[in-house]
């Protein structure tokens, strides 16, 4: 049977996503994060300390001939064996029974282990469990950010024994870290605005990173560092391209205490105890100072991605970072600079992420240009895609400064990547291939036509210094080119297809399946391709694209079976890293070709990496564990009704979820019930209130129709005594009139009460459907998890051994072929542009047009018109 069952990443990531699920609904994610990672972190350090705890019995026991220790000797704070001490106070088994004042209880433990571990002060205590939103109505308390029953709830949830976050449970080393990175991308993706805040896309940081190449021992420094990605990404380039040998040293600088109580948190989660993230404003009092505690530290590698354009106040300490004063409204991006500038080493490297304007910007900001430029510090200025950013769509451009070399640098480079990306419906990705190339054509100072150019010191000083790509690198594609003669007589030019040789070879025979040549210098399309949608059958065809994709499964098929034995060996090899070089080389040696370039090549096997990595990583650390055949795969092989009713309930879910947070961001005003299925939290209490006083009316209503009719009654019986007639009786009548009133009245108010009372159920209904959706989701998810367990347990070692290699093998082809389909398409949609720009010429619309008229003047005739 397979081996003990520890946890893997994406067991992680679910458990961690069910957690954040609990609050979503109460608060934005970009305030409930800091309780997820808090609690995160509070049950990581107390399951950590339990197993030091039990290694400290064990070794002292060793030491005194295998007597009994007393508590007293585990509780040392400062025992060697202990990363951080938990004291009794902060025990994950006190504080998990607290079922009243519960933040209360989690912020005296946090505070608790805050006090007795070095490095710890002001992290943990920055998040408070007890926060208000508002005020308090009276002496209720009911205003807290998170109550205690969501609390509690979230106490249970990290609870749970399958989910221990020791060592021995955690498949690979940096299993937290990992997790961690996952949960601050999580928070960021569903932040909104409030997301670049504290995290800059993983793909913009890697390709810093692989432009800046830190060393082995390099000292690393982030003047803005946000939750610390880019820090963690140099620790993670460092451990892959030098193993143990790397030894770099992290230091960082936050303003936000929030964000910075995430950042130190992060480090420990990746095992950097040693990082120094220090608290404050940059620009106005840097923190990090050398040995003689007056100059300011210098660092080997500098990279940041600063707040665009913001406010600052003036500098309190050490003003002469700063030979240019920028205004103070709007425009701190070049302080950020001058200060990163100011800190780096006489041979050392930075990369920073600015807005675009601070390449043409006047003033002080073009001074700093000829200040970069003449110097011979400024390396690269590369152009990014738009919308790359949490929060912003401003465009965006990545400086490269490199002291090494400055006085002999006579050239910039110039690299316009903004036109290659991949598109995303809120948010674009830079691709595997895009940080390829552009890391690539930066190292060797490639120029690329329409994509990268060398520009000298002089001609930037003709033109200003205005650093604008484009007047360099004009990356436009050309303007569409019209054939006049080809318009009015037909045919297609053969220097236009020209222009689709490099797509069409890539096929091979395709061109003359489609083409076939007229009178020179013209071609025309075949007469068998009677419409365009026929041009996609012909080339998807087994013959041509079907063809070239077989070629490159071959050449797959023959680089993984070459490669295989070394994935087969990594339990005992376990060396992930080393296999990564090795697997890159040889992979653009056999992939590269007629449809895929060296970039793309390269950025096919890395986006292959990437997504297997945490399994390499789990399968060297801990073999072939059942745990890494995802949870769907199982289900759906063996669960399918339980899978689809669980998509089922969460689609639903998240549509009236979307419904309710839609009508809660609109502003005030905008809301009417004809267009909203729901009502906004504010029509919702007012609604309330309407239908209690209407019911108040009704009930009063009643009692005075009710009063009414008791002296209609009695009056009646007292006519009836004296023999009176009730006709002609103006009393009755004026009573009768007055009861007529009041229930008219009480028709009125009932009816609007009617009209309320289905205004709310129908929001009722929403709101049950909704608890429902959120029941059947979480009784779906804990009665699957037993499933998959049991499932698991029935597999072999060997068996998952084969059935992962099977999942990783799929994913290679998967991966390979949507290169090879996002190609394919690229052809398409030129054929297309050809096709309709030459379809009918001058001559065929004469023609119709006559055709057309004659047909008209034939049926105004027989109408009498003519």
């Amino acid at each position: 049977m397979a081996k003990h069952k520890k946890l893997t990443l994406s067991t992680l990531e679910s458990f961690l996503e069910e957690a954040c699920e609990k609050l979503r609904g109460n608060m934005d994610a970009s305030e409930y994060k800091e309780y997820i990672i808090a609690l995160l972190f509070f049950k990581r350090v107390n399951d950590h300390f339990q197993e030091e705890r039990e290694v400290r019995r064990k070794n002292i026991m060793a030491r005194n001939g295998g007597k009994p220790v007393d508590d007293t000797e585990l509780d040392k704070s400062n025992a060697p064996e202990y990363s951080f001490f938990v004291p009794e106070a902060a025990r994950w088994d006190t504080v998990k029974q607290a079922k009243a004042n519960v933040g209360n209880e989690i912020n005296v433990a946090l505070a608790a282990i805050e006090e007795v571990n070095v490095g710890l002060e002001g992290v943990l205590t920055a998040i408070d469990f007890n926060k208000t939103a508002g005020k308090a109505k009276g002496d209720k308390a009911d205003n807290k950010k998170v109550s205690d029953d969501d609390l509690v709830d979230l106490l249970v949830h990290f609870d749970q024994p399958r989910y221990s976050l020791k060592d021995e449970n955690l498949e690979f080393p940096d299993l937290m870290g990992a997790a961690y990175e996952y949960l601050i991308k999580y928070f960021a993706s569903n932040a909104g605005q409030k997301g670049g805040e504290f995290y800059t896309p993983n793909e913009v940081v890697k390709l810093l990173v692989n432009i800046l190449q830190p060393g082995p021992e390099a000292e690393v420094y982030d003047p803005t560092v946000g939750s610390g990605g880019m820090l963690i990404e140099c620790k993670n380039y460092g451990v892959a391209r030098y193993g143990d040998e790397a030894q770099m040293t992290f230091y960082g600088q936050e303003k936000s205490i929030s964000t910075w109580s995430l950042c130190k948190m992060n480090m420990i989660f990746h095992g950097i105890m040693d990082a120094q993230i220090e608290r404050e404003d940059t620009l106005s009092v840097p923190q990090h100072k050398d040995d003689s505690g007056t100059e300011l530290k210098l660092f080997d590698i500098v990279l940041a991605n600063p707040p665009f354009s913001m406010n600052y106040t003036d500098p309190k300490e050490h003003k002469e970072r700063f030979n240019y004063w920028m205004p103070k409204k709007g425009k701190a991006d070049f302080m950020f600079l001058q200060h990163m500038v100011s800190v780096l080493r006489n041979n050392g490297r930075m990369a920073v992420i600015m807005p675009h304007g601070v390449l043409f910007r006047g003033g002080d900001e073009a001074n700093v240009r000829r200040w970069l430029v003449g110097k011979g510090y400024l390396e690269a200025v590369i152009g990014l895609p738009k919308a790359l950013f949490y929060g912003t769509g401003i465009d965006a451009a990545l400086l490269v400064v490199n002291k090494e070399g400055a006085a002999e640098r006579d050239e910039v480079l110039f690299v316009n990547a903004d036109r290659e990306y991949k598109e995303g419906k809120n948010q674009n990705k830079l691709r595997p291939e895009d940080l390829e190339k552009i890391a690539y054509v930066v190292h060797h100072k490639l120029e690329l036509n329409k994509y990268s150019r060398l520009v000298k010191k002089a001609d930037l000083d003709a033109e200003n210094y205005n650093l604008n790509i484009r007047r360099y690198v004009d990356n436009a594609p050309p303007a569409t080119r019209h054939d006049v003669k080809a318009h009015l007589a037909g045919g297609i030019p053969v220097t236009e297809l020209a222009d689709l040789a490099p797509l069409l070879n890539a096929y091979s025979g395709l061109q003359n399946a489609l083409f076939v040549p007229t009178t020179e210098p013209y071609t025309q399309f075949v007469d068998t391709l009677q419409s365009k949608e026929n041009l996609k059958t012909t080339v998807e065809s087994g013959r041509f694209v079907a063809a070239t994709q077989q070629t490159y499964h071959t050449a797959l098929q023959t680089w993984w079976v070459t490669l295989m034995p070394a994935l087969q060996e990594l339990p005992q090899s376990r060396n992930v890293y080393d296999l990564y070089q090795h697997f890159a080389t040889t992979f653009a040696q056999g992939l590269t070709g007629p449809v895929l370039d060296l970039y793309q090549t390269r950025g096919a096997f890395a986006a292959y990496w990437d997504c297997l990595l945490s399994d390499f990583k789990s399968v060297a650390a801990s073999g072939w564990n059942a745990e890494l055949i995802p949870e769907d795969e199982i289900l759906e092989s063996q669960f399918a009704d339980v899978l689809a009713e669980l998509r089922k309930n969460q689609a639903r879910r998240d549509e009236i979820e979307s419904l309710f947070r839609e009508v809660n961001e609109l502003e005030e005003g905008q809301w009417n019930p004809d267009d909203y299925e729901v009502m906004p939290r504010e029509e919702v209490q007012l609604l309330k209130a309407r239908l209690k006083d209407y019911r108040s009316q009704l009930k009063e209503f009643d009692k005075a129709i009710t009063t009414a009719k008791k002296r209609q009654r009695a009056y009646q019986k007292e006519q009836e005594k004296a023999g009176l007639l009730f006709s002609s009786d103006n009393e009755l009548k004026a009573i009768e009139a007055d009861l007529a009133a009041l229930e008219s009245q009480r028709q009125g108010v009932l009816e609007l009460d009617i009209e309320l009372s289905l205004a709310n159920a129908k929001q009722l209904d929403y709101e049950e459907e909704l608890k429902l959706c959120k029941k059947v989701i979480a009784d779906i998810t804990k009665r699957k998890d037993d499933l998959v367990a049991k499932a698991r347990e029935k597999i072999t070692e060997e068996e998952a051994k084969t059935l992962i290699m099977a999942r990783w093998e799929r994913t290679l082809y998967s991966v390979v072929d949507g290169y090879l389909q996002a190609h394919t398409r690229t052809l398409l949609a030129a054929l297309d542009s050809l096709w309709t720009k030459y379809e009918t010429p001058l001559a065929e619309l004469l023609t119709v047009r006559a055709q057309e008229t004659k047909q008209l003047d034939h049926f105004l005739t027989e109408l009498g018109y003519a």
